[in-house]
Order: C-alpha cells, then structure tokens, then sequence
C-alpha cells in the first residue's frame, strides 16, 4: 500500500513520525476521512474544504493547500483504489511561529469495520455523557473521550456516543445525530463538527420536501421525539431506537429514517 508523505510517495511501511513531534507529545493535528466509490473521491471537494477549514481552525499550515486534490487522485492512482476509504492527517513536528503551525501531510488509503446488517434493520443503540469537546467545528486528532467510552460498552448495539453540556444535545464521538418530531426533522446548529455526510442529509431533506431544521436540542425533548438517526462517513445512515436505557419512538426505525437511509444509498451509487 502506497502512502502520502509529506511530499513523497512511499510504501506505508516506510512511512513514520518523529517520536519528538509535537503531534505525539502535545495530541496535536488535523483530520480528515473520505470514501472512494468507483475510483473517486466521494465529494471529495467538500472534504478538501473542511480540512482547510479544521487546518485554519487549529492554526495549521502545510505546503500542499492547493495540491490537495491532487495528491487523492494521484493516491488513488497509485494504489488502483476502487472502494475504500483514505486518511488525511496534518501534523505538526515542531513549536508555533508567529502563532501558526508548520503542520506535514500525511494521506493514505485505509479499510473499515463493516457494521452489523441488524442494527440498520432493527436500529443501534446511543450512549449519552456529558462532555462538550474544545474547538468542535475542527476535526481534529484528539478522539480520547469517544474511544475511552466506547471501549468501555459491552453492548454491541452500542454505535456511538451522544455527547452533551447538560442541557442540550451536541453530537456523536464520530457523526452526528438527527431527531424527527411530528415530520420536522431537526439536527444541531452549532458547537458540532458539521460532517459531510450530515451536509447530505440536509440537501437531500430539501430534495424530498421534508422540513429540516437546524437549531439547538434540549436534552429533555429527546424523550419525546418520534424517530432519531446518526449519520457519518462510515456508518451513512444509522437508525437510533434506544438511547442509554429508553426506547426511542416505537422501538423501530421509522419511515422518514428508511427514506433518508434509502436516498443517501441511491446518492453514493
């Protein structure tokens, strides 16, 4: 497998990270992750774009801004990738100048764990903890909490973690959460890491003439709510009908849930 390093194209057993960089002392980078279909990018612009944007966020900079495009096809190419998955990580070595980070590119291509048919059939289960994460409209590489959490569920219809401040609702360790009451479907404004796939979601809502919106969600509305799904690059769409130890709804995932899960399989063929 051929990877991205900072300038070269190497073999990934090649490729490695200064034990003194400041990535690995300070957990310091930015992050990015998207899927190939049929030998593209998957959206690959909007990707791009959110890493420029995690980049500026996290005053990160690298030499290869305009060349980010390239460097995926030029990846793809090389590794002949069909359908996969591809990591981007900006890291940097050494201290701030001036305020901002000299920050090296690392991309390659990477497979994921397949999920489990029933919990999109039957629907997953949510965790809820309190924890607001810093910077949040940044993707970074700081996964500590979610991983910690996760690792830590015994349940396998356990999909994620549902993070909030004690009052509202914020997101997933790795995607983000809808809810749907009376037809309205209603995801999260702000302090949330605005993933692609929920991008979708809301230009699909829009193309189904379903009524979104996008606004803060009190913890306390989740119990009445009639549908949930979490959305990500890797799960798509994931019906939600149990969060911590109630049942969402009917228990089921329901219809506006199916359809959205049905469009967004139609758009990535």
């Amino acid at each position: 497998m051929i990877g991205f390093d900072n300038g070269s194209f190497r073999d990934l057993s090649e490729i490695s990270i200064p034990i003194t960089s400041l990535s690995i002392n300070r957990g310091y980078g930015a992050f990015e992750f998207l899927e190939v279909i049929n030998g593209k990018p998957f959206y690959g612009d909007r990707h791009v774009k959110r890493l420029l944007n995690s980049m500026n966020l996290l005053h990160l900079k690298t030499g290869f801004n305009d060349q980010l495009k390239e460097v995926l096809a030029a990846l793809i190419a090389k590794n002949n990738l069909q359908n996969a998955f591809i990591k981007l990580f900006v890291l940097p070595h050494t201290a701030a100048r001036n305020g901002w980070y000299e920050g090296a590119l690392y991309a390659f291509p990477t497979t994921m764990p397949t999920y489990a048919e029933s919990l999109y059939i039957h629907g997953a289960r949510l965790v809820t903890k309190q924890y607001e994460r810093f910077l949040p409209e940044a993707k970074s590489t700081n996964y500590l909490s979610g991983q910690f959490w996760m690792d830590a569920c015994s349940d396998e219809r356990v999909m994620d973690i549902l993070f909030h401040d004690g009052q509202t609702v914020q997101e997933t360790s790795r995607g983000n959460v809808f809810v749907v009451k009376d037809g309205q479907v209603i995801t999260p404004a702000d302090r949330v890491l605005k993933g692609i796939t929920r991008e979708l979601v809301l230009d699909l809502l829009e193309q189904l003439a379903l009524p979104a919106q996008e606004r803060s969600i009190e913890l306390s509305e989740l119990a009445g709510v009639d549908e949930i799904f979490l959305t990500s690059t890797t799960k798509l769409v994931v019906p939600i009908t149990t969060i911590d130890d109630w049942t969402v709804g009917n228990g089921t995932p329901g219809p506006i849930t199916q359809q959205v899960m049905t469009q967004f399989e139609l758009l990535r063929r």
